[in-house]
């Protein structure tokens, strides 16, 4: 017999949080299937009409028989009753399965829109719920979005997009027989009030001026407004260039960044930090004339040594200056490109465990998904960090 103080220690044990939340989900999962074994055996009880032993014509009892669900509680397994001859509907395991199945079904879409891979998915699902999964279930199940994708990529294009960032990452497509890199392009805008949208992609041969042409003219007829547009940003590159000028005919803001990687390889590196602050003088700069300004005094002082840098900076000056004559508050994200880069890096990030692509549905999931993620990223106006800091340049003055 227990003492007194055994018993009150006994107690107290079993009241610990992880002990007592043990026990009330151990009692609340057994509640539940008893429920739903009694349940099962009304409804063979009703379906066969008649008490037990009673002899008359049709389907006789025949025990039951262990069946594996999986549902909001894990892995359940039920007594299912079965009958010695012919079918026997029961309507509750009919409902738990479709349950399960959707269940199984939504979870896997929403881990892998989160960026887990289709094994990974798989792998998860089948350790918390007991879903019989692959991974090439996991791809049948979202190739479900196929309707979304479709209506996503005809949506019509946010009104008052006044910048229109574009650039392109290359991924390996399967095809019959053989795998290519293809180019995957991409168009990211920004509106009067700061607010960023995927606006589309196209998947092309190559970077060329007829995919890139190709991209614009699905833009300009789901609603790109040219008469709004200020000012397209992109790498130097002669596609995007040629199809701008030819489709768009507005002005072309290169990245200043990429021009900076360009000028640090013709650059000694004793030399490097005191070019890229002149660099800096002319690009980050309160205005357009102290830019100017910075830029005759960088050729003074670097033109003897560095004469192909400096022919670098001064060969496209005004289109990598076209930002100045944008409100002040947009200089940041403007003079370079690094706002579609930040999404191409999430896309590559996407890309890397899945491998060669196989379809290009499977192209537009992995860019949808992404964008789905950005956009509640990007639910408020993009803003500078402080319009002072970066009017002034990086360096100071020697």
């Amino acid at each position: 017999m227990l003492t007194t103080s055994q018993l009150r220690r006994k107690v107290r044990m079993s009241l610990q949080p992880g002990t007592l939340s043990s026990i009330v989900a151990t009692k609340v999962s057994t509640i539940i299937l008893e429920s739903l074994n009694a349940q099962l055996i009304a409804e063979r009880d009703a379906a066969l009409a008649r008490a037990p032993y009673e002899r008359l014509e049709g389907p006789k009892r025949n025990g039951v028989k262990p069946v594996r669900l999986m549902g909001f509680f894990g892995e359940m397994w039920l007594r299912r009753p079965v009958v010695r001859s012919g079918s026997l509907r029961l309507p509750l395991l009919d409902a738990l399965k479709s349950a399960g199945t959707h269940l199984r079904d939504l979870l896997a879409a929403r881990f892998w829109l989160r960026g887990t891979s289709t094994r990974a998915v798989a792998e998860e699902l089948r350790s918390a719920i007991g879903a019989k999964m692959s991974a090439s279930t996991v791809s049948r199940v979202t190739n479900a979005l196929e309707p979304v994708l479709r209506a996503w990529e005809s949506s019509p294009i946010p009104a008052g997009i006044q910048y229109l960032f574009l650039d392109a990452i290359y991924l390996p497509v399967r095809r019959p027989g053989f795998t290519s890199e293809q180019a995957l392009l991409l168009a990211l805008g920004v509106d009067g009030d700061g607010r960023r949208h995927v606006l589309g992609f196209a998947l092309g041969d190559r970077e060329s001026k007829d995919s890139w042409a190709a991209l614009i003219k699905d833009l300009l007829a789901r609603g790109l407004d040219r008469q709004v547009l200020h000012l397209v940003i992109s790498d130097e590159h002669k596609g995007i260039e040629s199809a701008v000028s030819e489709l768009l005919a507005v002005a072309h803001q290169l990245c200043v960044v990429h021009l900076e990687r360009n000028v640090k390889h013709k650059v000694a590196a004793p030399d490097w930090k005191d070019v890229l602050a002149d660099f800096h003088r002319i690009f980050w700069t309160p205005n357009r004339d102290e830019s100017v300004r910075a830029l005759g005094a960088f050729e003074g002082r670097w033109a003897a040594a560095y004469p192909r840098t400096v022919a670098l900076v001064t060969r496209r000056f005004e289109d990598h200056v076209r930002f100045f004559a944008e409100p002040d508050k947009f200089w940041t994200l403007l003079r370079c490109t690094n706002l579609i880069e930040r999404f191409n890096r999430e896309l590559r990030r996407r890309l890397n465990p899945a491998g060669a692509m196989h379809s290009e549905l499977k192209v537009s999931k992995l860019v949808w998904a992404v964008a789905e993620a950005q956009k509640s990223r990007w639910n408020y106006a993009w803003k500078p960090r402080g319009v002072l800091k970066i009017q002034q340049p990086r360096f100071a003055h020697a």
